[in-house]
């Protein structure tokens, strides 16, 4: 089952709606007035990372402006110590480009959890 564990949580932001669906664990981005919608764009600025599963036009629950959080949610490979970008799925993975932003670093990956720090 899927997880995400604040070890360390900075701020759970709660208001607004979201445009779609979003799963646990997908990072979101601002998309209008007090509304969110799944980044798959790693070059579009990201908001924070879902807390939970939403449906369209749910208030979603988001981990933002950083802390230390463990998931088994992203895309790999990744290594300890890599900056981290958001996915074309919407998640974590590595592979930062020119021009991406980069949301997270890993600080472990270990049997399928990576834990990492938030910089969004």
């Amino acid at each position: 089952m899927a997880f995400i564990n604040p070890c360390h949580r900075g701020l759970a932001y709660g208001d607004g709606h979201i445009q779609g669906k979003g799963k646990l664990g997908q990072v979101v981005r601002v998309s209008g007035d007090d509304q969110f919608t799944v980044n798959t764009d790693p070059a579009v600025r990201s908001f924070g990372i879902l807390i939970n599963d939403y449906a369209a036009g749910d208030m979603p629950g988001i981990y933002c402006d950083g802390g230390v959080y463990e998931t088994d949610v992203f895309d790999g490979p990744i290594s300890d110590g890599e900056d981290l970008k958001v996915s074309a799925e919407g998640r974590i993975t590595g592979g930062v480009a020119a021009g991406d932003q980069v949301i997270a670093q890993a600080v472990s990956i270990k049997g399928g959890v990576l834990k990492f720090r938030l910089l969004i």
